[in-house]
């Protein structure tokens, strides 16, 4: 008992204490949450704002390309139309309207922006329009896209917005002069745009963006259509708007913050200019409705989160477990889909390049076919008249070249193209690469392109090295905004340079710039596929990329270092390769008949009619047919021409390949020839055993071609 006495006054004082900590747990188990509660607010409003700028730079991303493309497509339809109407008088046109008027109806079908194709002539009547037949004569003269053209205004003019006089249409016209033989002012062609359709195609785009706003606008500031539809807005932005004083600055694309002089209130703002037109596309967000809408989620958060409020007053310690645990757990998946994010940007660009290839490919066969008409016709007037306009036929002959040259460059490009090596002498070939590096790093970067005199060739694809410094090059200009230096230089590699462990002499070829730099801690990265430091939709990540693949694969290297604020260099490091004897040759050697008779199977007509004198200048009987089933019917009829030669893609049932396989299994001896545009089918189709040309061909190579199989059957 004598304990008793001292531990009676240590009571009250641990049950104070005891008081004390349940108030101080009280006290936390409120504020804890209630702090929790305004960090969330405040983390969820910053990033609802980040969120609404992001969502408002897409949306305008999105709404650009597709303004781009309407107008795009709309000057390829002026185009056409001028085709049908230059060089004619208005009572030439008059007296064919109704073929003017289908001619112009059939370019409408399936363009659902088109209101109507409209012809005026130089007092600015109605000559024949797309909508009615007969249309009647109107003077349109007081127009102002008219007066426009009359006063002399060259190329493409877009309109303010109007309302037709007829259906009370909003539109946008896009218009052009067109002028008779004798190069004087002749009328206009206007193509009138609806604005309905960008407006139900704005209503579409921010269906799922509630609060994302979408206009059309010109440089003055009139509105041509917005979605959505605010009641009472003004019908053009104010002058004092931050939209159209950032736009007197000069400055063609932005994104910022301001109050809008549409709805007058604060928002996100974004605008770009559509191609080379007073025309700009719009898009923008309320922060007023952006914080309302934050505050109604806190509130909802709230009201859901007081029961558990009240529970955590009797399980403080668990809650903040569980909190940390919820955490980590955001954490990883933020992680997660950042990883994710990534690979989705990656089959993103791997798709956009795959779609590139295929549109670059057809484009280049239908463009080879051209070529070919072009080569075919020029060696054809060299050899009827060998005197006649020398200078303008050798000038195309040159055109031709780098038509084809050009060609070879996309599809290499694209990878449509099978890699191609050859003896290049970097003297001759390397400063000819300044005409294509120049227009893509601009007039405020100097370029200086130099080669040493006792550089050794290489062997390798001149168009992939050729696309190669392109990459760099374009990566330099982005590097140096404000201009700078960037040259490129070829020598031989020292032993130091090219490595103790490689057997080969080398080629160095150098390209440095004095660009911002590259960060040391990504100087590992930047040969790694989809890889950029460019801001999303400036860069692929993959120039870097094919300059090393194509290193490589030719056994060599590259190599970059960087510094910051100095400048950034690549070294390409190439196998030498043994110099070759130039052989002289006749610029247009003569060509010994062959006497040889040819089936050829070619469904374009400018191709065959190009190619029919060609072989006739070689000696050769021709039979032209437009199909492989009416080259079949010859053949089985028991006419066996000397030679085959077929285009490859063929309509029909059959195509050039098949046919081919068609008449090696039934008449094994006939000589086959086959021609396709399609760069990448080459390979494919030697691989089967037939011989074949590419699109365009020289006449020399059909030459070189049908003697070889002539002496092979000899032989055979």
């Amino acid at each position: 008992m004598p304990d008793s006495p001292a531990a009676a006054p240590h009571a009250p004082r641990q049950r104070g204490d005891s008081v004390r900590w349940l108030r101080l747990l009280v006290m936390l188990s409120i504020a804890v949450p209630l702090f929790i509660y305004l960090v969330v607010g405040a983390v969820r409003y910053v990033g609802a704002r980040d969120d609404a700028a992001a969502r408002v730079s897409r949306s305008l991303r999105v709404a650009h390309e597709h303004a781009s493309k309407v107008i795009a497509a709309s000057e390829a339809l002026q185009d056409k139309v001028l085709v049908l109407v230059s060089g004619r008088n208005p009572a030439e046109l008059r007296s064919n309207e109704t073929a003017l008027h289908e001619a112009l109806r059939a370019r409408t079908v399936d363009q659902p922006q088109i209101q109507s194709i409209l012809i005026l002539d130089a007092q600015g009547k109605t000559v024949a329009s797309s909508r009615l037949l007969p249309f009647p004569v109107t003077d349109l003269s007081d127009g102002e896209y008219f007066k426009v053209h009359q006063q002399g205004f060259k190329g493409s003019y877009l309109s303010k917005p109007l309302v037709t006089r007829t259906t009370k249409e909003p539109v946008l016209n896009l218009s052009t002069g067109f002028y008779d033989h004798e190069g004087r002012f002749a009328g206009v062609i206007n193509v009138t745009l609806l604005t309905s359709y960008f407006r139900g195609y704005y209503s579409d785009l921010v269906a799922d963006d509630p609060g994302l706003a979408v206009n059309l606008f010109r440089e003055g500031g009139e509105i041509y259509t917005r979605w959505p539809d605010i009641a009472g807005a003004p019908d053009r932005l104010s002058p004092q708007g931050p939209v159209l004083t950032h736009l007197r600055t000069g400055e063609e694309s932005a994104q910022l913050r301001g109050i809008s002089s549409v709805n007058g209130e604060d928002s996100f703002l974004a605008y770009r200019r559509v191609n080379n037109y007073p025309l700009y596309v719009g898009t923008g967000m309320s922060l007023i409705a952006l914080r309302n809408d934050v505050l109604t989620e806190l509130g909802t958060l709230f009201a859901m989160g007081a029961l558990p409020v009240a529970a955590l007053f009797l399980t403080a310690t668990l809650a903040l477990r569980n909190a940390r645990t919820a955490l980590q757990t955001m954490e990883s998946l933020e992680k997660e889909i950042e990883t994710r994010h990534r690979a989705e940007e990656a089959l993103l660009q791997a798709q956009k390049l795959e779609a590139l290839g295929r549109l670059t490919g057809g484009v280049a066969h239908d463009f080879n076919n051209a070529l070919m008409v072009v080569s075919n016709n020029l060696h054809l007037i060299r050899r009827a008249a060998p005197g006649v306009a020398t200078k303008q036929v050798d000038s195309i002959a040159r055109a031709v070249k780098s038509a084809t040259n050009l060609t070879r460059q996309l599809l290499a490009f694209s990878r449509r193209q099978p890699l191609v090596a050859e003896h290049v002498v970097l003297q001759e070939k390397l400063p000819s690469i300044k005409d294509l590096v120049s227009p893509a790093v601009g007039s405020q970067i100097q370029l200086d392109v130099q080669v040493d005199a006792a550089t050794a060739p290489v062997t390798l694809d001149l168009a992939e090295l050729e696309l190669a410094l392109l990459n760099l090059a374009i990566n330099a200009r982005d590097a140096m905004p404000k201009g700078g230096s960037l040259s490129i230089m070829a020598r031989n590699a020292t032993a130091a340079e090219a490595g103790a462990s490689t057997p080969t002499d080398m080629v160095l070829i150098d390209v440095q710039d004095s660009g911002t730099g590259i960060a040391p801690e990504l100087i590992s990265k930047v040969f790694e596929p989809f890889f950029t430091t460019k801001a999303v939709g400036e860069g692929t990540g993959l120039g870097l990329s094919q300059v090393y693949g194509m290193c490589q694969r030719l056994n060599g290297r590259a190599e970059i270092s960087s510094e910051l604020g100095v400048g950034t260099r690549v070294r390409l490091l190439l196998p030498a390769a043994a110099p070759q004897v130039q052989q002289a040759s006749a610029s247009h050697p003569t060509l010994a008949p062959l006497g040889k008779t040819v089936l050829m199977v070619e469904d374009n007509e400018e191709v065959a009619a190009s190619l029919v004198p060609i072989l006739e200048s070689l000696g050769c009987r021709v039979t032209h047919v437009d199909r492989t089933a009416k080259a079949r019917q010859l053949l089985e009829r028991g006419d066996q021409p000397d030679i085959v030669l077929s285009d490859v893609v063929m309509p029909g049932d059959m195509d050039g390949v098949g046919l081919a396989q068609y008449i090696r299994q039934t008449w094994p001896r006939q000589q086959l020839l086959l021609m396709t545009g399609y760069a990448e089918q080459l390979d494919s189709i030697r691989g089967l055993g037939f011989e074949v040309l590419p699109k365009p061909c020289t006449p020399e190579m059909l030459y070189t071609a049908l003697a070889k199989l002539t002496r092979a059957h000899s032989q055979g």
